[in-house]
């Protein structure tokens, strides 16, 4: 089976609402109003890689706090312009 992937910026607030979209896309099917869902497991594979991916970010997050100085988040910055 061959496999492609794409790479797709999404802030954090967006990874959210897409998790949220497909908890209630997994809610619906699981009631059985459409008939059988044969889509469930792919949806069921996303839901848990964006919320891998949400994980990452906020521990990418929580590293990078405290860490960051004036002079890497500003750069080089004369104080006269500033």
């Amino acid at each position: 089976m061959d496999v492609s992937t794409a790479t797709i910026k999404f802030s954090k607030q967006e990874i959210e609402q897409l998790i949220k979209s497909i908890v209630l896309r997994l809610n619906i099917s699981q009631d059985n109003f459409f008939g059988k869902d044969e889509e469930r497991p792919s949806y069921q594979r996303l839901k848990k890689d964006l919320i891998k991916i949400k994980k990452q970010l906020v521990e990418g997050e929580q590293e990078s706090n405290g860490h960051v100085t004036k002079q890497d988040f500003y750069g080089n910055v004369c104080e006269n312009c500033e």
